[in-house]
């Protein structure tokens, strides 16, 4: 009896929820939002034009083969925040050439690229990749995933198509998801329907077109809604509410908790919130979250700026980093880790990191003591990277200066958000002139300008930099800055390998102290790396003795799949057993034969397309460059 009265009661409400234009209310200052808006299209924009340049740098490679900031320490408020999509340019990276750009595409675009895949194997390899924490293998891999290529054996075309699209959402890009998506002439003659539909209107929410979301909800207003967590009747409350008819969205979220299977605590409490904003806050980590349903649960926090939970961002730091950042509710210290991750994949500018380090209020006594910082910041990592910067800026005199950097430097080296402090650091390093005085720091300057992209003030802080060696270990910082210079002024790929095997021979063994853990690890990866790419040369690093090893190495079947892939020029299937095989490890924590393996793989894999980045992110991760 209630299911029926549910339905009459739905049906009776779907002209009114649907047959007016949405408005969104004015729950809280939106100037913050519509900066995250504009963002989001700015950066639909950017990417569409790199495809465009991509496109016409590989034209004019066929046709002739030719292919400042000021310092400013001032205090920033929050609607300063400038959220433009930075391109990254100067994060230090092997770059590759337009030409093998144009391969790889080439090669991507073959209609036999699964050819020798079947079903079976491609369904066990993309739901056995995790984490994937190599940024060359992670756009490789969305790369790949492409419907123009014909499906594999036993696959048709709109399951091929489907299961692409459900990769890309796995993998984080939901931009290209959608613009696939957008190919479909229709997708609602197809089995998936009622996915593709969820699908558009979770990536409308993502988004922030709220308006759009509801409109499109109209579409298909008497679907699933008896089904046991009622999506689609939580879009139709969530409407309802934007539109101000409290009363009807209470009775539609009566019949809700009455007729759900599944008890839904997170939509309820965002529910109360956006009814009572004076409503005491609950801790929203106490909530378990439906994962399928975060990008509504965003909305709704967008929309009464309630403060969005770590859970969030853990679920999806891509899509959901944006949104954190720009909630002024929601404590600091999370909007500083959604800042770096943001930063890290793109999507927040360098400057807009700065500004929001720069609401942290440290007092003047705070910052004046750094010796103290662990207790000033409570020990965490995202406070502690926004200390260190400010405390570097307030600095008057130039060695003062270079000292707290090289403070923010070691910290952040510490927790891996070295590249985040080298480019902050940039306006405070451009003061600095290198001196006799300061040579002892060159090493360390001239890798950061490297990883800046500032090629020519890192040569000039070497020439200070040579001739200060007064202890073996600065010695070895030398050696480090001075190969990853020289990899960063490779001006042909081709040249990569030949540079960095010239660079390995004229440096001192790493390790300063055998009994050293961490040195004898980077010995071990450097002669890997050695052995395979030189086997006429004496190799110049060693292993330690040892009978046992604690890294795993991956299963038999695993490692014979990718011989047989490289052995059969299986090239997609290889890409996707590679990154099986990680498991979501970095390159520091591979067994060396596993290592040694993926290394054999790379080179063959499109004629060694993606080695040399790969070769980078090995020596950065290992902290050898």
């Amino acid at each position: 009896m209630k299911i029926w009265l549910f339905i009459i009661i739905c049906f009776l409400f779907s002209n009114s929820v649907f047959t007016s234009e949405i408005t969104i209310i004015k729950l809280h200052n939106q100037s913050i939002d519509q900066a995250l808006l504009n963002n989001l299209e700015e950066s639909q924009e950017d990417s569409e034009l790199n495809e465009v340049n991509i496109l016409d740098n590989n034209i004019d490679q066929e046709s002739d083969g030719n292919v400042e900031e000021n310092y400013d320490d001032a205090n920033v408020e929050e609607s300063d925040l400038d959220t433009n999509v930075e391109e990254n340019d100067n994060e230090a990276k092997i770059t590759i050439s337009d030409e093998n750009l144009s391969t790889v595409n080439e090669v991507i675009l073959l209609p036999d690229l699964w050819k020798k895949t079947n079903e079976e194997d491609l369904n066990f390899l993309l739901d056995n990749i995790t984490d994937i924490n190599s940024p060359t293998l992670r756009y490789e891999l969305l790369s790949l995933l492409n419907i123009d290529n014909l499906p594999p054996k036993n696959l048709d075309k709109v399951d091929f198509e489907n299961l692409v699209i459900r990769s890309l959402l796995k993998f984080g890009d939901r931009d290209k998801a959608y613009k696939i998506f957008n190919t479909f002439s229709d997708p609602e003659s197809t089995k998936y329907n009622l996915f593709y539909k969820k699908f558009e209107l979770n990536y409308l929410l993502s988004t922030y077109n709220l308006s759009e979301a509801c409109d499109f909800r109209n579409n298909f207003k008497n679907t699933d809604l008896t089904s046991n967590n009622n999506y689609f009747l939580k879009i139709d409350i969530f409407c309802l509410i934007l539109e101000e008819n409290f009363n009807e969205a209470n009775l539609l979220n009566a019949l809700l908790q009455e007729t759900g299977n599944i008890n839904d605590d997170y939509f309820q409490y965002l529910y109360d919130k956006l009814n009572q904003p004076n409503l005491e806050d609950s801790d929203p980590n106490s909530f378990e979250i439906n994962e399928k349903e975060i990008f509504l649960y965003s909305a709704m926090h967008r929309v009464g700026n309630i403060a969005l939970s770590q859970k969030l961002l853990q679920l999806d730091p891509i899509n959901l980093s944006m949104p954190i950042i720009l909630s002024s509710s929601t404590d600091i210290e999370l909007r500083l880790k959604a800042a770096h991750a943001a930063y890290n994949n793109g999507i927040l500018k360098i400057d807009s990191l700065a500004a929001l380090y720069q609401i942290v209020d440290f007092s003047s006594e705070e910052l004046n003591d750094p010796s103290s910082v662990v207790s000033i910041t409570n020990g965490n990592i995202e406070m502690g990277m926004a200390y260190y910067y400010q405390l570097s800026n307030i600095q008057l005199l130039p060695v003062n200066r270079l000292e707290a950097i090289l403070s923010f430097w070691k910290f952040a080296e510490k927790n891996n958000l070295e590249l985040i402090a080298y480019s902050l650091s940039q306006k405070g390093l451009d003061t600095i002139e290198p001196s006799n005085e300061l040579s002892k720091y060159g090493a360390e300057v001239v890798k950061a300008y490297v990883r800046s992209g500032n090629i020519d003030k890192a040569e000039k802080w070497l020439l200070f930099s040579e001739n200060y060696s007064e202890d073996l270990t600065n010695l070895h910082k030398l050696q480090s800055a001075v190969l990853l210079l020289n990899l960063f002024k490779v001006d042909e790929s081709s040249q990569f390998i030949d540079i960095l095997l010239k660079n390995l021979q004229n440096m001192e063994k790493i390790s300063i102290n055998n009994n050293d853990q961490t040195n004898a690890l980077k010995n071990e990866i450097l002669f890997v790396v050695f052995s395979l790419l030189n086997n006429r040369d004496q190799n110049p690093f060693n292993l330690n003795r040892k009978v046992d090893e604690p890294r795993f190495i991956p299963s038999a079947y695993i490692m014979n799949n990718i011989r047989d892939c490289i052995k059969n020029n299986n090239h997609a299937e290889l890409l996707l057993s590679i990154l099986v095989s990680l498991d979501g490890k970095n390159w520091a924590e591979l067994h060396p034969e596993h290592l040694r393996l993926i290394i054999i793989a790379l080179e063959e894999y499109k004629d060694g397309f993606l080695l040399n980045d790969i070769i980078m992110e090995i020596l950065e991760q290992n902290k050898i460059i």
